[in-house]
């Protein structure tokens, strides 16, 4: 089914064909992608694809895979995004303009930065979510290849680290239950997903490598449900699961047809937005 005044088309099929499928085509003109690492839903339910490889944010509308806004972004080798209560987006990255500081820089609705947090303790920064009061969450390698999670105020100050010298062996993507002041973690070489609550306690850490359902293999994004179940897609092998809280397997929701599966995130309108890196586009699969 074609959209009116989209270059985009809609199919709906089985569970393994995306309902849509934005871009697909490498390029850096409107439209096009370079690169996508994650993606975020914007105040008014549009998806936010971050691009590694043309260093900027664009803005489809989530039903037409129309662009509509495209902005840079600071620095190189962006690794996450996330959009706060006001709407403003959170962009995670390093070598800031060419000085080699990682930072994280807040833009507006419109694309403009208001802000660069650039504390001295920031090592590598990959995945990153924000609270509703503005805190946020960022994965961070140290020089010495240290990880942990940073739980920052707004103005990026420490509030503590999250699992240092404990569990994590390389956190990537992060999301966070606010209701339930949970934290989810994925944990790439480990194959599972970490779950601490913010005071650093570990509530529950679940995973077993393998490629069969219920089994985890390099897992990358990851977001939840409003029932709190934990959805996660595995990087190697294109599963897109769901969990329980507790890491007891659910189901499968697909098996994602775009090239090493990034960023996730479940839109409003109950569809799983998946950032396809090698693949250059965002696929969006029917979650209920």
């Amino acid at each position: 089914m074609s959209v009116a005044e989209s270059p985009h088309n809609v199919s709906i099929q089985n569970m393994d064909t995306p309902v849509l499928t934005i871009s697909g085509r490498k390029g850096s003109g409107e439209g096009e992608l370079s690169d996508p690492v994650d993606v975020a839903v914007d105040k008014d339910g549009n998806i936010a694809v971050l691009e590694n490889g043309n260093k900027r944010v664009q803005i489809f509308d989530a039903k037409t895979g129309q662009s509509l806004l495209c902005f840079p972004v600071e620095g190189e080798d962006h690794w996450g995004i996330d959009v706060d209560s006001d709407g403003q987006f959170i962009v995670t990255s390093q070598n800031l303009s060419g000085t080699g500081k990682q930072a994280i820089s807040v833009y507006s609705r419109e694309g403009e930065l208001t802000k660069t947090l650039k504390p001295d303790f920031l090592g590598d920064p990959l995945g990153v979510a924000v609270l509703k009061d503005g805190r946020m969450v960022v994965a961070d390698r140290t020089a010495n290849s240290q990880f942990s999670c940073l739980l920052l105020q707004p103005d990026g100050s420490l509030i503590r680290e999250i699992g240092k010298g404990q569990f994590l062996n390389f956190p990537w993507f992060i999301a966070v239950d606010d209701s339930r002041d949970l934290l989810f973690v994925t944990d790439f070489y480990d194959h599972k997903v970490h779950v601490y609550d913010l005071e650093g306690n570990l509530k529950v850490s679940f995973g077993k490598e393998g490629e069969n359902e219920g089994e985890l293999l390099n897992p990358s994004g990851i977001t939840f449900d409003p029932a709190g179940n934990i959805i996660v897609v595995n990087y190697d092998n294109n599963r897109l699961q769901v969990f329980k809280a507790d890491g007891t397997y659910l189901r499968t929701v697909a098996i994602v047809r775009g090239k090493e599966p990034t960023g996730i995130k479940l839109t409003p309108d109950g569809y799983i937005a998946v950032a396809c890196f090698a693949g250059h586009c965002v696929e969006l699969y029917r979650y209920k």
